[in-house]
């Protein structure tokens, strides 16, 4: 895939965009009750803070908020440490960035051992993402460095990748990031 990196808290505290092509290759590691399986990462997207749709609505998860008004919410892991996941509707995102701004990550695409893909609806499903038991898996809110049901365990950054634009996000930044395969 290309060169693999240490993973640490510092891979995060970069812009949004950075951090989601470089996650582009990488592995997760999901801890299941049948056993563990892993997943490599296949499309992201970038959100900013301060991002406003057409009408003038921020898109970003968390956005608009102060970090104490975020503790209550669903979102309160996007304000903290750079590199927590947080599960926002059923969809996987990490914080970036630092705890000031709730810059972030969506993890968009992801491959499993056998090259099925799962968009964010599958991979809610496959990761046990919503709070259903008796298998939720609880990674909301914890470090994605740190060893829980879904952990970042390497990345191999790959220079192969495309760009295009969010959907139904009027912009001219491309900010969603797609891997290509090698053929």
């Amino acid at each position: 895939m290309g060169t693999t990196i240490t993973l640490n808290e510092k891979f995060f505290e970069r812009d949004a965009a950075a951090v989601a092509k470089d996650l582009l290759g990488g592995t997760i590691l999901y801890r299941g009750k049948d056993g563990a399986h892993r997943y490599w990462i296949t499309e992201t997207e970038a959100y900013y803070h301060d991002e406003q749709d057409k009408r003038g609505k921020l898109i970003c998860y968390g956005a608009g908020k102060s970090k104490s008004a975020a503790q209550s919410d669903v979102s309160a892991p996007l304000f903290s440490k750079p590199g927590t996941w947080c599960v926002y509707g059923g969809q996987l995102l990490l914080s970036v960035n630092d705890s000031v701004h709730s810059d972030n990550v969506l993890i968009k695409g992801i491959k499993d051992e056998n090259g099925v893909t799962f968009k964010p609806d599958g991979i809610a499903k496959e990761l046990h993402l919503y709070k259903t038991k008796p298998d939720y898996s609880d990674c909301h809110g914890k470090f994605s460095l740190c060893g829980c049901d879904v952990t970042l365990v390497e990345i191999s950054v790959s220079s192969k990748y495309t760009c295009k634009s969010r959907i139904g996000i009027e912009e001219e930044s491309k900010l969603n990031f797609e891997l290509v395969e090698a053929e």
